[in-house]
């Protein structure tokens, strides 16, 4: 799967294990209103809420409006701006099954994130991030069970594959002299496993609260660095090449909470609480500094998302809805990079829902995300130079479209 938009967020926000399937617009419905099948995968204990067998095809079109610019004023690199995003179309699938009364099992196979940017080989910023890739790729088989009228629990297994791959420029101009650049490649893939447990309380039968924890995982990472048209000694390009490194290997541990309460007159409201432990996540950023290769650690923060949403009945076959959602900063100013220029996040979004005449349903919703500018000052580098600047309309649409089958 190519990824270039800046970043791409496969929302809830971020990494792999976290819940990123809601039932309302700006990811709204997390973790207590249990409506489809999507909920096999944010809180597998929300199954006990679907009757019989039930799936859900679940694609997302990301379209990224934002645009890094350079500011020209104190970079010190030629080449401008890095190039502009594509759309990118993430896919889905759900499926629960009612075992008796009490037990359900499930299955999802998804894209629960993602992060991407293709800059381009000949930008200012060339030698820091030419191109970024980070994907995951999720089975996820789930059971639960019904306690009693009020408590079901439930679990999942989590296993991923993750695939990244990055790749930067390398200055030849040594000793007064100027060439082609090189080329330093970091691609690796690889799988690992974790798991989750969750549980849905119901105070009545319009009000309940979902608990869900995500374990980490961490990921076996099997990572090949290459150097092409590098202009260095032999032996430092041996020691760089032989040299082991781990790049984005865990799966960051997170917990939320959600309520969902419906009035009488059948609207209904929910909020969402999710913390991830993101300063877990591993390396993002590998490039070449003074002949060693630079593999900075340490750089993300932990972070809270939240989200609120709204449902209402326009008529006997559809409703709408709205939400809204934020998402803390995850990295600090001096910290953030070109392939995970991370801000502070805000969110809102509108959707129908339309029931068909043999009981089956569409969801349509669409988000605008602001990413925020996400300023960038690299600082001066002998072999790098500097580049500095912000993004400009940090927004990003999303595109999403549910089918489901009861």
């Amino acid at each position: 799967m190519k990824l270039n938009s800046v970043p791409v967020f496969f929302f809830a926000t971020c990494i792999a294990s976290a819940p990123v399937y809601a039932t309302g617009p700006a990811f709204t419905g997390l973790f207590a209103r249990a409506y489809s099948a999507e909920t096999v995968f944010s809180n597998p204990a929300g199954m006990s809420m679907l009757e019989g067998t039930q799936m859900s095809g679940n694609p997302i079109l990301v379209v990224d409006f934002s645009s890094f610019e350079v500011n020209e004023n104190v970079t010190t690199v030629e080449g401008g701006n890095p190039r502009d995003s594509d759309p990118t179309l993430i896919p889905s699938f759900f499926y629960s099954r009612q075992y008796q009364q009490d037990w359900h099992f499930g299955a999802s196979l998804n894209v629960p994130t993602g992060f991407g940017a293709t800059n381009g080989p000949n930008w200012a910023g060339r030698y820091y991030s030419d191109r970024f890739s980070l994907v995951y790729i999720a089975f996820s088989p789930a059971v639960s069970y019904r306690v009693n009228d009020n408590l079901s629990l439930g679990a999942a297994s989590r296993i991923m594959y993750s695939d990244s791959e990055i790749r930067t420029q390398v200055s030849n101009s040594l000793n007064g002299e100027t060439h082609d650049d090189g080329k330093l490649t970091a691609e690796a893939d690889g799988v690992g496993a974790g798991f989750s447990i969750s549980a849905l309380y119901s105070f009545s039968p319009d009000t309940r609260v979902g608990l869900v924890y995500n374990s980490e995982i961490n990921i076996d990472m099997d990572t090949e660095v290459d150097l092409a048209n590098v202009r260095r000694p032999q032996a430092v390009i041996d020691r760089i090449q032989s040299q082991t490194i781990e790049v984005a290997d865990n799966v960051p541990m997170n917990a939320g909470i959600g309520l969902y309460h419906r009035l009488q007159n059948d609207w209904d409201f929910t909020v969402d609480v999710m913390w991830m432990e993101f300063s877990d996540f591993g390396v993002t950023d590998v490039y070449m500094e003074e002949g060693t290769l630079n593999v900075p650690q340490g750089m993300f923060n932990d972070f809270y998302m939240v989200t609120s949403g709204t449902s209402w009945p326009i008529n006997a076959k559809m409703r709408g809805a709205v939400g809204i959602m934020w998402v803390e900063q995850p990295v600090d100013n001096a910290n953030r990079t070109f392939g995970m220029d991370l801000d502070e996040i805000w969110g809102v979004g509108g959707g129908i829902t339309y029931k068909l005449a043999s009981g089956n349903d569409v969801q349509f919703s669409i988000d605008l995300i602001d990413t925020g500018s996400a300023p960038i000052d690299t600082g001066d580098s002998p072999l790098k130079g500097r580049v500095a600047g912000k993004t400009k309309d940090p927004y990003t649409m999303l595109l999403d479209f549910n089918y489901n089958w009861r």
